[in-house]
């Protein structure tokens, strides 16, 4: 539709298309049309429509250029090759002898954009064996992958020894179905015929069968519609957590046999993120065997992948989970994780660094939840046009996260128009010229905090805060308790972050104790709470 546009020139100054369409069709979200509205790039004549001539401008010069690149089009990118390797693995499969090679040929030539929208990233063979490994089967054990693929998990547990005729596996990828019946065929001599291409989420529904194990890598981020997804969490009763991991999650747990066990290979975020906080009580309400880091095993992923592995069945007393890193390995209490705020699985703790946990915890506190008001950077859209590095009459100096310092600001090196209209995102003014407010860097792993009373502006690198009077307790003591050395140690131990999240920052605990004037004095707090400073982290003292 939009690509014609240019044909129809002389009606294009009567023609409006609808906001969704253009988002479909530019491969960018509504979010992003609104802002491309509100600054200028296209005419929103009547709600929830843009004009043709815009859309036809900001093709004709924006697409490919400033505009719809990266991420942000990741729709538009060709195949680069992939669609003739895709037809020759297709091809092969027709043929009476199976080459195993065809399973990484395919996993290849998926291209960019299907894998982010269906959320596929297949499991190395030293993973799916890695997380198999302490497996026991019979000779009626059954196995399900509910995303199977090409059938690595599969393969996987036919080495270990379950039966073919008691192995089951769902995937929508049609050809991913075929090369991992292929695979079985070509291993053991045996049809599988249990391998279907469906729905899991679908299926798993009014599946009238239990499965002694359930080992799988479910899709992450898999793009569903909203109301889909909504649907899916009620049927399986997922509260909050309806990203595609935990939906997957659920629905296994309800055919798993008590019991029986499950291993999933999940991102990163679903130890401490808090929306992943129901799928946490879901394995806190079973028995957690292990959580193990397996770094950053897709080509492309950012984030690391962990892998869970949870027994249907109610934990004991003082049952321990082995919590396995890159280079440490602890035990710890199951009930340590559930004690935790939004229960986090912070596994890069050990088991001394959560009794301090607990302890901060147990101090009589407060918290910064209702009891402050907040506020984004401004986000200009286009940091390079819109912030000059020289001072110009009407403009005023704009600060990023990395200018804040605990003890001030680093002297101003962006200056930018003090009518911020043209901006895509800018909180309420007050909150910027506050007499007195919180300025903290955003984008950090650590806690860097600053009183600023002198009204200045800063980019979305950087987050505000003003303290209600009913906190009890001021902007310059907050300040100070949060850049401490022990708060910082908090908040790494519970959620080691690169971001500093409000949600994170409101479950911190808040002392109105042991300052002297307006500033922390984390000395006399240690001493007063029996807690030491040793080896290069903070423990109770005994």
């Amino acid at each position: 539709m939009l690509q014609q546009l240019l044909l129809f020139e002389n009606d294009l100054q009567t023609e409006n298309v609808c906001i969704s369409d253009v988002a479909k069709e530019l491969g960018v979200s509504t979010a992003t049309i609104r802002n491309w509205i509100k600054t200028g790039l296209l005419d929103n004549p009547t709600s929830n429509f843009v004009s043709k001539t815009s859309i036809a401008n900001i093709q004709k010069h924006y697409l490919g250029t400033t505009k719809l690149i990266s991420r942000a089009n990741k729709s538009r990118k060709t195949d680069c090759g992939c669609t003739d390797v895709l037809q020759s693995v297709i091809d092969k499969l027709g043929k009476p002898v199976f080459d195993e090679n065809i399973t990484n040929l395919y996993e290849q030539s998926l291209n960019e954009s299907f894998r982010n929208k269906e959320g596929i990233y297949y499991t190395d063979k030293k993973i799916v064996n890695d997380m198999l490994r302490d497996v026991v089967v019979d000779e009626t054990t059954t196995f399900l992958d509910p995303c199977c693929g090409c059938g690595n998990f599969i393969i996987g547990a036919i080495d270990k020894g379950v039966k073919v005729d008691n192995i089951f596996g769902f995937d929508t990828d049609e050809n991913a179905v075929k090369i991992t019946k292929q695979r079985i065929f070509a291993k053991t001599g045996i049809e599988a015929k249990n391998i279907i291409c469906a729905d899991f989420l679908t299926t798993a529904s009014i599946l009238n069968q239990t499965f002694d194990l359930i080992y799988t890598n479910p899709p992450w981020g898999k793009k569903l519609p909203k109301a889909k997804k909504d649907a899916f969490g009620k049927c399986y009763n997922c509260g909050e957590s309806t990203d595609t991991c935990s939906l997957f999650a659920f629905a296994a747990m309800k055919i798993l046999k008590a019991g029986g066990s499950m291993g999933l290979l999940l991102p990163e975020a679903i130890l401490n993120i808090a929306t992943y906080q129901s799928l946490r009580k879901l394995f806190l309400d079973n028995t957690i065997c292990e959580i193990k880091d397996y770094g950053k095993p897709f080509e492309g992923v950012l984030t690391k992948a962990y892998s869970v592995i949870v027994k249907k069945h109610p934990p004991i007393a003082k049952h321990t989970v082995e919590c396995i890193g890159e280079v440490m390995k602890y035990e710890r209490l199951q009930s340590s994780f559930a004690s935790n705020p939004k229960h986090i699985f912070n596994v890069w703790a050990s088991q001394d660094d959560q009794e301090v946990i607990k302890a901060m915890f147990d101090i009589p506190h407060i918290s910064l939840e209702n009891k402050a008001e907040w506020g984004l950077g401004i986000v200009t859209g286009d940091n390079k046009n819109k912030c000059k590095t020289n001072p110009q009459e009407g403009w005023l100096p704009i600060y990023r996260g990395k200018d804040i310092c605990v003890s001030g600001l680093a002297k101003p090196s962006l200056y930018i128009n003090s009518d911020l209209s043209n901006c895509q995102q800018v909180a309420p003014m007050r909150i910027y010229y506050a007499k007195e407010k919180i300025i903290y860097r955003f984008i950090s792993n650590k806690l860097v905090f600053y009183c600023d009373t002198e009204q200045n502006l800063v980019l979305n690198s950087a987050n505000i805060l003003i303290i209600k009077d009913e906190m009890g307790i001021n902007s310059q003591q907050i300040a100070s308790l949060f850049n401490s050395s022990i708060m910082n140690w908090l908040f790494a131990k519970l959620f080691k972050t690169h971001k500093i999240l409000r949600g994170d920052l409101e479950t911190l605990p808040v002392y109105n104790i042991c300052f002297e004037g307006n500033v922390f004095d984390e000395k006399q707090f240690m001493q007063h709470n029996n807690i030491e400073y040793s080896n290069g982290t903070f423990r109770l003292k005994e």
